[in-house]
């Protein structure tokens, strides 16, 4: 019994000695606020991440899942990084033209500056074509919640997420990903689809305007003199 109860008291101080680190990486004081911007299929993402001072001794990034119904242009992204407006890496393979049911998935790094307590992040994104659909309609598009990641000084324990440290995507870290208050509701977009009932009409409108076309280009060939 005596030995029982030794072993439960060093748990206990190690538990103690424990958990203020932990504490410190798990409770940062970091809200994040998220609006989307625009219609149709060229949205934008709008964060307002809020920090406490005594964050600052960290370093934290933005990390989104995009799913197979949008994506963000590569291209876009590296313009945005040149001219110090973001500083975001994009993981994965992107294929701009490909439609929703085709293209795959890729992960978004944004890095947040340091030393601000408040920090205005704008990701813009496009939503892809979806399938036809009997009927057409509206497809939905679930925009992913955001995860919060931290490198920090202290120790945080068990390291939960390996991710590149930087812009350059030469070396990973070890990141944190830590708690915050979302200062949002789960968004869920519409984006119309084609409807297959309008596939014949729309089939022989084409045919005859691409026979025309062609009509009209061999006429203007055969009056042109040589």
């Amino acid at each position: 019994m005596v030995w029982r109860f030794i072993f439960a008291s060093i748990l206990t101080v190690h538990a103690a000695v424990k958990s203020p680190s932990d504490s410190r990486c798990k409770n940062l004081n970091i809200s994040l606020t998220q609006k989307i911007d625009n219609e149709g299929f060229h949205r934008e993402l709008n964060w307002l991440l809020e920090r406490s001072v005594n964050s600052f001794q960290c370093k934290l990034a933005i990390r989104l899942d995009v799913g197979q119904e949008m994506f963000i242009n590569p291209d876009q992204i590296a313009d945005l990084n040149r001219l110090g407006h973001l500083s975001v890496l994009i993981a994965g393979d992107v294929d701009v033209e490909a439609p929703a049911h085709v293209a795959t998935e890729h992960t978004v790094y944004v890095f947040v500056p340091p030393f601000k307590e408040k920090v205005s992040l704008k990701v813009p994104f496009h939503l892809r074509y979806q399938r036809a659909q009997i009927s057409g309609g509206f497809g939905k598009v679930v925009v992913n919640k955001p995860s919060v990641l931290a490198i920090c000084p202290h120790s945080c324990g068990k390291i939960e997420v390996k991710a590149p440290c930087d812009l350059t995507n030469r070396v990973t870290c070890g990141w944190n990903n830590v708690s915050y208050q979302a200062l949002f509701d789960e968004v869920e977009l519409l984006v119309p689809v084609g409807d297959l009932d309008d596939y014949p009409l729309v089939s022989i409108v084409t045919l005859l305007l691409g026979c025309a076309g062609c009509i009209y280009t061999l006429s203007v060939l055969s009056t042109t003199p040589l």
